[in-house]
């Protein structure tokens, strides 16, 4: 268990402010390629990045002022945790809102559940979907969705719509007031006084939307990582995707694996970003006790932000994992633990900016059987 020294230092490492563009890409306002261009005219021209993206019309004026109407909060993890606002989601919808697993992914966790009984976090914690510290950031996420109160500088549709000059705070106010009275969303009061379209009530919609992905995007890169992941096996063989194998109750197989050492952060200057590729040569010390005869597999995942591809070295062979994540096979290597040192090579994508970032790779382990 971490000491209360250094989960101080942990949550420090996470509060800092999290840059415009990042913001945008993670709601999907812009792409990354369109971002890289931008970058590279800004330093030429040191003018505002919002501005620039207004001005060639990659952004509506509208949307990014709802995007620096929360852009502070998304410092910190208490702070994003607050904004949370629109209908309560399922925890699956929210993870892949997120962008953190796939349908497929969803899918299997609920294969397993099915069988297990057990609740859904839990079983993505078992499988390496999520850490305990994404699960427990989402699950307040997804409670705090109910609460009727907003927060300032909250996700829900009025306070966007204020936040984009759509409504004034005066009209919000009104039809706040009338809601009480009905069981009228509030869209529709805003429409019915006439203060808005249906055109604007969409595009506010899409707006709550995208800044709710980006938001919880922010969420999970905050989120406190759980030091130790472990999975076990499935009462029903249920197919592992592109690992091609399938996990059996059968075997009464047990894997698991401990982050003994793992970097905090990554940290680039401007020579990296020229090299295009940052080397860490001890990146990770891990600890992976296996007890099923066929091996399992290491998992790799959660590449994003300034990284597009690693390459690793230390498990009996180099290895490229790319952003949707891979994986590595390793035979069965008796019941004693195998202690375990990993090295890096972390390809940046076009748009990397000097600066320290989150960690931004994730390990878990499964046991596995061929098909």
């Amino acid at each position: 268990m971490d000491t209360p020294q250094e989960n101080s230092s942990y949550y420090s490492l996470r509060r800092s402010k999290r840059l415009l563009g990042q913001i945008l890409t993670d709601g999907d306002f812009i792409h990354y390629d369109d971002l890289d261009r931008v970058l590279k005219d800004q330093k030429k021209t040191n003018r505002m990045l919002g501005e620039m993206l207004v001005e060639i019309g990659l952004i509506d004026p509208l949307d990014l002022k709802a995007v620096l109407s929360v852009n502070e909060s998304l410092a910190s993890l208490d702070d994003a945790l607050n904004l949370a606002a629109g209908i309560r989601r399922h925890l699956g919808e929210l993870l892949i809102q997120a962008k953190h697993i796939t349908a497929e992914h969803l899918d299997l966790a609920l294969q397993v559940q099915k069988r297990t009984g057990q609740k859904l976090g839990e079983v993505m914690v078992d499988l390496g979907f999520v850490t305990d510290g994404e699960l427990d950031a989402v699950l307040k996420f997804q409670q705090n969705q109910v609460i009727e109160k907003p927060a300032p500088g909250s996700l829900r549709l009025g306070e966007i719509l204020v936040a984009a000059h759509f409504i004034s705070r005066t009209q919000l106010k009104h039809a706040l007031s009338r809601q009480k009275a009905s069981e009228k969303k509030i869209g529709e009061i805003l429409i019915e006084e006439g203060y808005i379209s249906h055109h604007q009530l969409l595009h506010g919609l899409k707006l709550q939307s995208r800044l709710l992905t980006a938001a919880l995007v922010a969420i999970l890169s905050l989120a406190p990582a759980s030091k130790i992941h472990s999975a076990e096996s499935i009462p029903q063989d249920i197919s592992a995707g592109s690992a091609g194998t399938k996990i059996t109750e059968s075997l009464q197989t047990h894997t698991s694996i401990k982050i003994v050492y793992q970097n905090p952060e990554l940290v680039l200057n401007h020579t990296d970003i020229l090299r295009g590729y940052v080397d860490i040569p001890l990146g990770a010390h891990i600890e992976i006790q296996n007890n099923n005869l066929a091996g399992y597999l290491v998992v790799f995942a959660g590449l994003r932000g300034p990284v597009k591809e690693v390459i690793i070295q230390g498990l009996g062979k180099e290895a490229l994992i790319k952003s949707d994540g891979g994986w590595i096979a390793q035979p069965y290597h008796g019941r004693d633990p195998l202690t375990v040192e990993l090295s890096y090579r972390f390809i940046l994508s076009e748009n990397a900016q000097p600066g320290t970032y989150i960690w931004p790779l994730k390990i878990s382990v499964s046991p596995i059987i061929p098909v």
